[in-house]
C-alpha cells in the first residue's frame, strides 16, 4: 500500500517548498524550510509576532489563529503561524517583521585590570632523561616527575593522551612539548613544539550570545562575534524554555543542541577569521544565567522554575568540552562561571568580577536589566543580590508593535517642542519599537501629559497640533501613533503605543525599581548614600539615562552623573576567567559570599512593587 503523500507548503518571497506532515503548525513548517519566525511566547499564540499571510490553500480563521489581528488583516489572510495547522497544500507570505533576525548586540564592556595572563592552559618544553636498566620508570611517571614544581602536583592523562605520550617521547629522544589544561594533559608533541594556545569565552544570554577568541599565552584579543540565541524559538524568556525542557519529551535536548551548535558556529567563525585551527583551542569559559547554564550543560532546570527555585549546580563546573558536544581540540576543557542562586547566575558573577564590586569602598548599585533584573549592592567587600522578574517587555514581547533591537527597530523617541521625532537602528524604515524606544516614547507622553502618573493614557488640552493628531481611539482605548503605516517597512499597520503597552512597561520598570528599593531597604541605605549605579548588559547600555529616571525605573532623585554604563560585563568577566585562573577563584569566592535575598513572597517587595508601578509626577 502506497504511503500517504504529505502536503506541500510554499513560503514566499523565499520561494521555498517543503513537505509537511498534515497537522503540523505553519511555524514548524517554516523551520523545516530554514525560516525561523519570531516566537516571543514560545508558540502559545499570545505574542502576535509570527504573523504570516495565506496566499493559497486553506487556513480557516478562528480566535486562536487571529488573536490580536484587525478585521482588515484577517480578511487579507493574515494568521498566527504558531496556531495555524497545515491541512493541505498551501502557500504563505512571511513578512519581514515576522522573521527572527540578528539583533544589535553589545560585545564591549568594562574589563578588570590584571597584572598579566595566568591562564589555565600552559605549555612546557621538557628534555627528559631516557630510560635505562637503572631507570625503568614508566613514561607517565617520567613526565610527571619532570613537571614537579612547574605544574599542579598531580597531572592527569586520559587514554588517548597516554598513547600519544609514548609515541612522542620516543620520536625525538625524549624531548617533548606538553600542553596542560589545569592538571589535565591535553597534548604531547615531540620536540620543541611550543606555540600560541587559544581559548574562547562566551556570554550565553537569553537573547544574544557573544563569543571572544583570545591567545591565552599573551592575553591578546583575536576577535569577537555574536548571534541571537537560537533557543528563542521556544520563547524569549527563560521560564518558557524551562517549561519546554520539562514538558516536551525531547525539549531539553532540543534546547541544548541549539545553544551548543551556536557556540560551535561562533567559535569556528572566530577561528577562521583569525587563521587558526580548531585543534589549537584548548579551553572554553562560559557565563550565563542559571537556567541558560543548565540548558547548555543538558541539566534540566525544572526545579529552578518552581518553589523553592533550586538549581542542580551552583559552583563553577568543569568538564571535557566534548561532553557537551563542542568540537574544538579533542582535549579542550570547559568551565562555567559559578552562580549565586537560581535567579542570579554566572553572568552576574562574571559582572561582579569585571567591575570588581568587591573593591568598591563606597555604596555601588549594579543592575543587569533584561527579562530578569538582577541587582547587586556592594560596599567595602559586602555584597547583597536579588532578582526581580521584569518580564520580556524590554525585549519587545507583549508590546503591540514591539520587537527586539534589530535593524529597523525604533530605538529613540524625542519631542522637539512641536513634533515627535524617531530614529531607528541602522537608519532603516521603521519595523516596530524596541525597549529603549518604548521607554523614550512613554517619557515623551509623560512630559506631554498624555500619560498620567497612574499610567492611564489621556488626551489633555493644549497638546501641540501635530502631537494631538497622533492620538486616537483604538480597540483597547487611546493609542498614540508613532509612525503611520505608509512610512513603515512593510506598510501593513501603524506603529503605535497602546494603553496595554504602557501597562506592560509599568510592570517591567516597576519590577526593576521595586527590586532596587527593597534591596536598599534591606541594606539600610537611601539614594543619597549611592556613589555609583552601574548599568550592565546590552539593553542597559542603550537606555537613555534621563528617560530611565523620568519613568521611575531608577530613583528619580538620583543624579544622572552617578549612572555609568559598564557594557557587556558578563562577557568581560568570562574573558577574564579565561585568561586568569585568579579570576576564577575570585568568581567562586564572590558567588559564595554574596548574600542572596529571595524577593518573592516578601510583603515589603509586594508593597514596593505597587508603589513602583506609578510614574513620577511631571516636574
Amino acid at each position: 500500500m502506497a504511503g500517504r503523500i504529505m502536503p506541500k507548503v510554499r513560503f514566499l518571497p523565499d520561494d521555498v517548498w517543503v513537505d509537511v506532515p498534515e497537522g503540523e503548525t505553519v511555524s514548524e513548517a517554516a523551520g523545516r524550510a530554514g525560516i525561523i519566525l519570531n516566537s516571543a511566547c514560545g508558540g502559545a499564540g499570545t505574542c502576535g509576532k509570527c504573523i504570516v499571510r495565506l496566499i493559497e490553500g486553506t487556513a480557516p480563521p478562528d480566535e486562536s489563529t487571529t488573536r490580536g489581528l484587525s478585521e482588515e488583516e484577517i480578511e487579507e489572510g493574515y494568521r498566527l503561524a504558531c496556531r495555524v495547522r497545515v491541512l493541505g497544500d498551501a502557500a504563505f507570505m512571511v513578512p519581514h517583521g515576522s522573521r527572527f533576525y540578528e539583533q544589535q548586540v553589545l560585545t564591549d564592556g568594562i574589563a578588570p585590570s590584571v597584572k598579566g595572563p595566568r591562564p589555565n592552559v600552559r605549555q612546557y618544553f621538557l628534555e627528559l632523561p631516557p630510560p635505562s636498566l637503572e631507570d625503568q620508570r614508566s613514561d607517565i611517571d617520567r613526565l610527571s616527575d619532570a613537571l614537579l614544581g612547574k605544574a599542579p602536583p598531580s597531572v592527569e592523562a586520559g587514554l588517548e593522551e597516554t598513547r600519544e605520550l609514548s609515541e612522542a617521547l620516543h620520536a625525538d629522544s625524549f624531548r617533548v612539548t606538553v600542553t596542560l589544561v589545569g592538571s589535565a594533559i591535553a597534548r604531547v608533541q615531540p620536540g620543541d613544539a611550543r606555540g600560541s594556545c587559544f581559548g574562547l569565552a562566551f556570554d550565553i544570554g537569553t537573547t544574544t550570545v557573544v563569543g571572544y577568541l583570545a591567545d591565552v599565552s599573551t592575553g591578546k584579543d583575536l576577535g569577537r562575534a555574536s548571534r541571537s540565541n537560537p533557543q528563542a524559538v521556544f520563547g524569549q524568556d527563560v521560564l518558557s524554555r524551562a517549561r519546554h525542557a520539562a514538558q516536551s519529551p525531547d525539549g531539553l535536548w532540543d534546547l541544548q543542541e541549539r545553544i551548543v551548535s551556536c557556540l560551535q558556529d561562533l567559535g569556528e567563525e572566530l577561528a577562521r577569521k583569525a587563521g587558526i585551527g580548531l585543534d589549537r583551542i584548548y579551553e572554553i569559559v562560559t557565563a550565563g544565567n542559571t537556567i541558560m547554564t543548565h540548558l547548555f550543560l543538558g541539566l534540566n532546570p525544572r526545579h529552578i522554575a518552581q518553589v523553592p527555585f533550586t538549581p542542580v549546580i551552583r559552583r563553577g563546573f568543569s568538564a571535557a568540552a566534548a561532553d557537551v558536544g563542542l568540537r574544538y581540540s579533542g582535549r579542550a576543557r570547559l568551565f562555567t562561571m559559578p552562580c549565586v542562586a537560581g535567579y542570579v547566575g554566572g553572568d552576574i558573577t562574571a559582572g561582579m568580577v569585571a567591575t570588581r564590586l568587591d573593591r568598591r569602598e563606597k555604596l555601588t548599585l549594579f543592575i543587569d536589566i533584561g527579562t530578569n533584573g538582577e541587582i547587586v549592592l556592594a560596599e567595602g567587600g559586602k555584597l547583597l543580590a536579588c532578582a526581580a522578574p521584569a518580564g520580556p517587555a524590554f525585549e519587545g514581547a507583549r508590546i503591540s508593535c514591539g520587537m527586539r533591537a534589530e535593524l529597523g527597530a525604533i530605538d529613540r523617541v524625542r519631542f522637539d517642542g512641536e513634533e515627535i521625532r524617531i530614529s531607528t537602528i541602522g537608519g532603516r524604515p521603521p519595523r516596530g519599537i524596541c525597549g529603549t524606544g518604548l521607554i523614550d516614547a512613554v517619557r515623551c507622553l509623560l512630559d506631554l501629559g498624555a500619560v498620567e502618573p497612574a499610567g492611564r493614557m489621556e488626551r489633555p488640552d493644549g497638546l501641540p497640533p501635530k502631537v494631538a493628531g497622533r492620538m486616537r481611539e483604538g480597540k483597547g482605548g487611546l493609542e498614540f501613533v508613532l509612525v503611520g503605516r505608509e512610512a513603515t517597512e512593510d506598510r501593513r499597520r501603524d506603529i503605535v503605543i497602546t494603553q496595554r503597552d504602557v501597562r506592560e512597561l509599568q510592570l517591567a520598570k516597576g519590577a526593576i525599581r521595586s527590586g532596587v528599593d527593597t534591596a536598599m531597604a534591606i541594606w539600610g541605605a537611601s539614594v543619597r548614600d549611592l556613589d555609583r549605579v552601574l548599568l550592565a548588559g546590552g539593553f542597559g547600555n542603550y537606555i537613555d539615562r534621563r528617560s530611565a529616571l523620568a519613568i521611575g525605573m531608577l530613583p528619580e532623585d538620583l543624579p544622572v552623573e552617578k549612572i555609568e554604563f559598564v557594557g557587556n560585563s558578563a562577557g568581560m568577566g568570562a574573558r577574564a576567567a579565561l585568561l586568569d585562573v585568579g579570576a576564577r577563584d575570585l568568581a567562586e569566592e564572590l558567588a559564595a559570599r554574596t548574600q542572596y535575598v529571595e524577593l518573592s513572597g516578601r510583603p515589603d517587595f509586594s508593597d514596593a512593587f505597587m508603589a513602583a508601578m506609578v510614574f513620577p509626577e511631571r516636574r
